[in-house]
């Protein structure tokens, strides 16, 4: 192919291409006149020719209803701007604006200022309104088949614990003991007894504990030890005179083996002088006499006591209840008769506050989140004497001085005595500013429904313990209706005498009507007591159970965490049978409580009591004893019925009821 037939066939190709461009120019051009007018509202015209290019197409795009109006120019706009009329008009709308804008701000602070506050809420400890269980471990679940409870069991029942509302366990003795004294008798501070487990049980359960949101209170007992301590072993050799363990214990020189050094007696009304063949001297010993009292005056003491509280704080433990404190120090003159609290109790109490306050803050625990540790000083005092424990000269002490008060309740009990008792305590706290305690019962005092006769006021006294100001402490099983067991029945059994008058509130947890009350596989180390067929557990949980004694018991701790029986004021009365009180925080919820504690049937009408400024109108029944009896009284205290507190009110022995009535609430 020649160069000019070349150029002739570019040439032939570029005219193709260019005539298939106009080609789909002019399509396009066809397309998109098409498009537009297919709308109703738009006129289109091609400005510059349908025939051109689309890069050159030029549409003008009119409204069927275009009036031609294209806004106001420049010279307009400041005509407009500068009339009389439109300025005043500008003005009288900036004016309003203003007024306006100053009426709302003057409104929001008028809100602001008289509208209801929050209600205050008091930066309270954990302990404060709590409800704290006290636990014997040898006596609440076996689980290894040996008739003792045991860690593993206390980690298994936790579940039911929880369930109570309990905000606390208090665990009993599990140190290593020849168990003289139920446990209390400690041959080694700072381990675990083989029949409750291991070192790694222990912390397992606290673990699991935390886990659920409990804490764990430990008892600690810095007042004596066992005769098998090897601190009293190595004390009992008083030949060598560098044997730093001579003065470990009170040891004294009578007149001779069967005239002690002067005529104290322990705590179960016997000799509190032992004397020892191998020393030939008289130990002293404030309880039984396999339990020497340590001598607190000595600095080498202490510090190992101080030793072993901090290995158990190291174990991330909640707090301690020191046990025998008023019986810690002795007066050093060995005066016949003289057996008061010495003032280096105080001191010593102090002492360990400090540790535990200065431990609490370390930076292990900070990590954890869990700060406050509370020392109870396990006492039976006077309501005046308890509160030197509190503080003394100034020193803090206990954050809870035991309140016993309520374990003197016996049948019969008056309401006058009730708010006699009620009274003593409530203003001492109420003086010093302090949180109040209660307990019912404990490892050392009968359990209640023994002391009152039967169950029928069961529901009464929980009611009572768990509205009442501060913090409740139940003792494990008082929460069912458990009661002692009676030793002297069972000779298959033998306790020493002093054993036997507090052994019967020691009988195992009843768990089910099973064989030993589903405590243990093999024979109980002490008898389940009688009833445990009826009084258990699981009967008191069971689906159709009714309103069981369980049942009212949870839901009064549950009932507890309101802010008003959390940290209300406390008001008490008693008219007749019946023993009263108002809860009451600023803000929030009230409630009215009341109790029959006599032996016969009450009409009282609250409105007439000095507590009826305090009192609404009306009261919505929020808990009750659930014990009415006749069906026409169940209906008349059913749940959420409303009473006319200007009219009486009738309520039979042990029975009670919480009114509850909302805060008035007013921007005036």
């Amino acid at each position: 192919m020649t160069r000019a037939e070349e150029e002739l066939g570019d040439e032939k190709t570029a005219l193709k291409s260019s005539e298939h461009e106009e080609e789909s120019s002019t399509i396009r051009t066809d397309e998109v006149e098409a498009s537009l007018k297919t709308k109703d509202s738009l006129s289109v015209a091609f400005v510059n020719g349908s025939e051109r290019s689309a890069d050159d197409l030029i549409i003008d795009v009119k409204g069927k209803d275009d009036d031609g109006f294209v806004g106001l120019k420049k010279a307009d706009l400041q005509k407009f701007a500068s009339d009389p009329y439109w300025v005043r008009l500008r003005i009288i709308f900036l004016v309003l604006f203003a007024i306006i804008w100053v009426a709302m701000l003057v409104a929001a602070i008028v809100i602001i200022v008289v509208a209801p506050k929050c209600p205050p809420r008091p930066d309270q400890e954990w302990w404060e309104g709590a409800v704290i269980y006290q636990l014997n471990p040898n006596s609440f679940l076996d689980t290894n088949g040996d008739g003792r409870g045991d860690l593993k069991g206390i980690e298994e029942k936790l579940g039911y614990i929880k369930d109570l509302k309990v905000t606390a366990l208090n665990l009993g003795p599990f140190y290593p003991s020849p168990r003289e004294d139920f446990g209390y008798d400690i041959y080694d501070f700072k381990s675990v007894c083989g029949h409750y487990g291991t070192l790694d049980d222990f912390a397992a359960l606290v673990v699991a504990l935390h886990k659920q949101g409990m804490k764990l209170i430990l008892d600690f007992i810095p007042n004596h030890t066992s005769l098998k301590h090897k601190w009293f072993v190595q004390s009992r050799n008083n030949s060598d005179i560098s044997n730093t363990f001579r003065d470990y214990y009170i040891w004294r020189s009578g007149q001779n083996a069967t005239i002690p050094p002067n005529n104290w007696l322990n705590v179960y009304g016997e000799p509190a002088w032992t004397f020892d063949d191998a020393r030939k001297e008289y130990y002293y010993h404030s309880y039984s006499k396999y339990e020497p009292d340590l001598n607190l005056r000595n600095q080498d003491v202490i510090q190992l006591l101080d030793d072993a509280l901090n290995f158990w704080l190291e174990k991330e433990v909640d707090g301690f209840r020191l046990i025998g404190v008023e019986h810690l120090f002795e007066p050093e003159h060995l005066t016949d008769d003289d057996m008061k609290v010495q003032p280096e109790t105080y001191d010593l109490i102090g002492r360990w506050r400090e540790l535990m306050n200065n431990f609490s803050f370390s930076e292990k625990l900070r990590k954890s989140r869990r700060f406050s540790r509370l020392l109870i000083a396990d006492i039976d005092e006077t309501a005046n004497k308890s509160a030197e424990f509190f503080n003394h000269n100034g020193r803090p002490g206990a954050h809870l001085p035991t309140n016993k008060v309520l374990q003197r309740l016996t049948a019969p009990s008056s309401a006058n005595y009730v708010y006699s008792l009620l009274n003593e305590w409530s203003e001492v706290i109420r003086s010093n500013s302090k949180i109040a305690n209660w307990q019912v019962g404990d490892y050392n005092t009968s359990r209640v429904v023994t002391r009152m006769g039967g169950k029928d006021c069961l529901n009464a006294i929980n009611m009572l313990l768990l509205t009442l100001p501060g913090t409740a402490m139940v003792y494990n099983g008082d929460e069912l209706g458990m009661k002692d067991v009676v030793l002297e029945a069972n000779s298959n059994y033998s306790f020493p005498q002093n054993l036997i008058l507090r052994a019967g509130q020691h009988s195992p947890m009843q768990w089910s009507d099973k064989l030993h009350a589903g405590f243990t596989s093999s024979d109980p180390w002490i008898p389940i007591a009688e009833g445990y067929a009826e009084t258990n557990v699981e009967a008191e949980t069971a689906h159709g159970s009714g309103t069981s004694h369980v049942k009212v018991f949870q839901s009064l701790a549950a009932l507890k965490q309101e802010p008003s029986f959390q940290w209300g004021q406390f008001s008490v009365a008693v008219n007749k049978s019946v023993v009263f009180y108002v809860r009451q925080a600023e803000g929030f919820a009230g409630y009215l409580v009341a109790i029959n504690f006599g032996p016969q049937a009450s009409t009282v009408n609250f409105r007439e009591s000095y507590l009826k400024d305090m009192l609404p109108e009306e009261g919505e029944i929020v808990a009750t004893t659930h014990n009415f009896g006749e069906t026409s009284r169940h209906e008349n205290y059913r749940q959420k019925t409303v009473i006319n507190l200007g009219t009486a009110v009738y309520l039979k022995p042990t029975e009670g009821i919480v009114l509850k009535w909302e805060p008035k609430t007013s921007f005036f």
